[in-house]
């Protein structure tokens, strides 16, 4: 903090002079929202008074120093390509995601899918029938993927044990006999 008076005023001035700067900025972004807005509607008069009430905006701020000159080149040019381009289609803003945004909406991910397997667990229970013709058919197709892949390894794991077993045997029979 400043200790000396004059530096305690300059603040001051800084803070108002900012404040100022900020009130321009905010004005020139709603004035560039009605230009927008004029063109949607395609009324030539209301697109060409916010079109002068824009740039007068732009030529006061920048006279202030509250914007740069490059910076208010940029707008109007901006602002004028927007109008000579004309009527657009409303465009829905992207929101930028990040990690704390993906992270939440990924959890909620899972605990709708938990919540959809629970409900579609609900619903088998439900539509199976009753008697023995039940336990045959809820017990097959649940068996049937669960056993396929484990036979699958079994089976490719048995010729190989298949075909070293008569080779060990084959080797050893010989070795008796003789």
């Amino acid at each position: 903090m400043a200790n000396i008076k004059q530096q305690k005023k300059r603040i001051l001035v800084a803070e108002r002079q900012r404040m100022e700067n900020i009130r321009y900025r905010s004005s020139i972004k709603t004035a560039f929202r009605r230009v927008v807005e004029a063109i949607q509607t395609g009324d030539a008069a209301a697109i060409e008074t916010a079109h002068k009430d824009y740039v007068s905006l732009i030529d006061r701020a920048t006279a202030k120093r509250a914007l740069h000159q490059n910076t208010a080149s940029r707008k109007k040019a901006r602002v004028t390509r927007v109008i000579s381009r004309g009527p657009q289609l409303e465009e829905t803003k992207k929101r930028r995601v990040t990690r704390k945004t993906a992270t939440k909406a990924a959890a909620k991910v899972t605990e709708t899918e938990a919540v959809v397997e629970e409900i579609v667990e609900e619903v088998v229970v439900v539509e199976e029938p009753v008697g023995e013709a039940a336990a045959e058919t809820t017990e097959a197709p649940a068996k049937k993927p669960a056993a396929k892949k484990p036979a699958a390894k079994k089976a490719a794991a048995k010729p190989a044990d298949a075909e070293e077993a008569p080779a060990e045997d084959s080797a050893e029979a010989p070795a008796d006999e003789s």
